[in-house]
């Protein structure tokens, strides 16, 4: 038995023994290191394997002074482009270009643009699509110089999630008719588009989930199961875009404010339009405040909350402060009790100080899940020189 084993096979031999099918399914999970020794067995093989190698792209390059381009992403989309069966096998394109001091534009980022556009184009059975290539910091960038989504009439019915982001200037048409394309996308990001957007009706009908600016999601959450929002960037949101937001076809259950800088007023507009929400994350845009008045501030959320009928958590963790009056039990414990009353529903509290309080039903107690000693605090705060020791 270990001598037939040993013995060398032909490639026809493999062929016969092993449907390629088949040969996928045992090699499927195998690491990429591990696929390019498979991919020397035999011509069989290593089609199969490079089948597999391309199926998931994770992409990550920094372009500096010495580096200046791309190569990788190029030479991965050149690949796929001359080879039909790892486009249409592709279902992960993820790509990021990390920006390191030094780095500058190129004239040959066109072709590597280019290449990019072509194999999205082909990769009809994507699943996952993430782009985040950072064209509108690099120094001397022009303006007319962005990743064109590419023209097809294909549909994208794997296409579940979307993520773009650093592309360069959007052209309008192009973005609408590649999100009219995706019947199944339920997770889409577009943290830097801020233009105006009308999709047809019928678009993105299995929609989840959506990070954007606060314009975009006004034109994007009406009429779709959208349960999930991540608003970036103003402190500012006219009541037209709040009251948009409010027209899903579902109720709004989760929303993220922490890439935003929060105000009372904004928070209280919120209260008024989105107060169908459970979880709410929020960077609050008081941190001076906070660092002179302390924690016992916060109690004048009370009133805001009161709004939320159905909000379980409430995450004030993104809320950066460089004093240490945030970490004290006792107010935090008050706050808890004084923000239930208002809001009945919430169970879940996180405080600037990064803890965590849960409400025990059984014993009626707030409890925090975080021991005083594992607080994260400034470095001042336990010094001995502050300590007076």
């Amino acid at each position: 038995m270990a001598s037939d084993l040993n013995a060398p096979q032909s490639d026809s031999t493999w062929r016969t023994s092993l449907p390629n099918e088949t040969l996928a399914t045992i090699c499927r999970g195998l690491s990429p290191s591990v696929l390019a020794v498979v991919a020397r067995v035999s011509r069989q093989w290593r089609g199969v394997a490079e089948w597999l190698l391309y199926s998931n792209i994770f992409i990550s390059e920094t372009l500096s002074t010495s580096s200046s381009l791309p190569h990788t992403t190029l030479r991965c989309c050149q690949t796929i482009c001359l080879h039909s069966h790892l486009a249409t096998g592709l279902h992960k394109l993820h790509i990021r270009w990390k920006l390191e001091y030094g780095g500058y534009y190129d004239p040959e980022f066109d072709i590597f643009l280019s290449n990019i556009s072509q194999t999205i184009a082909l990769a009809t059975n994507l699943q996952s699509l993430d782009l985040h290539l950072g064209l509108p910091s690099l120094p001397e960038h022009p303006t007319s110089t962005f990743l064109s989504i590419p023209p097809t009439d294909a549909c994208y019915h794997s296409l579940r999630r979307v993520s773009l982001s650093g592309i360069g200037p959007f052209t309008p048409n192009r973005l609408i008719n590649f999100l009219n394309a995706l019947p199944a996308a339920r997770h889409l990001r577009l943290p830097d588009y801020h233009d105006q957007i009308t999709l047809l009706p019928k678009s993105l009908p299995s929609l989840i989930s959506f990070s954007g600016s606060p314009r975009v999601a006004a034109a994007i959450l009406p009429g779709r199961p959208v349960q999930s929002l991540v608003l970036i960037g103003q402190d500012y949101i006219p009541d037209l875009d709040l009251s948009q937001m409010t027209l899903t076809s579902v109720p709004l259950r989760h929303l993220d404010l922490s890439s935003m800088l929060v105000t009372p007023t904004l928070l209280r507009n919120l209260s008024k339009n989105l107060n169908t929400v459970e979880s709410l994350k929020v960077k609050l845009a008081l941190r001076h405040t906070l660092h002179f008045a302390g924690i016992g501030l916060l109690a004048a959320l009370s009133h805001l909350l009161s709004a939320f009928r159905n909000l379980s958590t409430l995450d004030l963790s993104p809320t950066h402060v460089d004093y240490t009056r945030l970490s004290n039990s006792a107010e935090e414990l008050s706050l808890c009790r004084s923000w239930q009353n208002a809001c009945p529903s919430l169970r879940r509290i996180v405080f600037p100080s990064q803890t965590e309080w849960i409400f025990q039903e059984e014993d009626n107690m707030w409890v925090s899940v975080r021991a005083r000693e594992a607080r994260r605090r400034p470095a001042f705060y336990s010094s001995n020189k502050f300590l007076g020791s």
